[in-house]
């Protein structure tokens, strides 16, 4: 499950800064955080790269290209991404 975030420097879609106080993410939007135990368990390593791709019933693929990977106390199983890179 992915969820959609706005950073510290963000109004609705206005983005005023690259730098997320909030969570201590810096130089850059372009992220997905994961779960450091979700990470591990699919090889996907802090700072590497990665797609981002839906499945729906539709059958039509969606995809969202070069996100960094932060690993990241997000729940188990879910995702989190900034709002509107997604």
């Amino acid at each position: 499950l992915l969820q959609t975030l706005r950073s510290h420097d963000q109004y609705n879609t206005t983005i005023y800064g690259l730098n997320d106080r909030y969570r201590g993410i810096k130089g850059g939007r372009r992220i997905v955080m994961v779960n450091p135990e979700d990470a591990a368990a699919l090889g996907l390593a802090d700072g590497a790269y990665t797609d981002l791709v839906s499945e729906w019933k539709d059958g039509v693929e969606r995809r969202a290209e070069g996100f960094r990977i932060v690993h990241y106390p997000t729940a188990r199983g879910c995702a989190a991404a900034y709002y509107p890179e997604t």
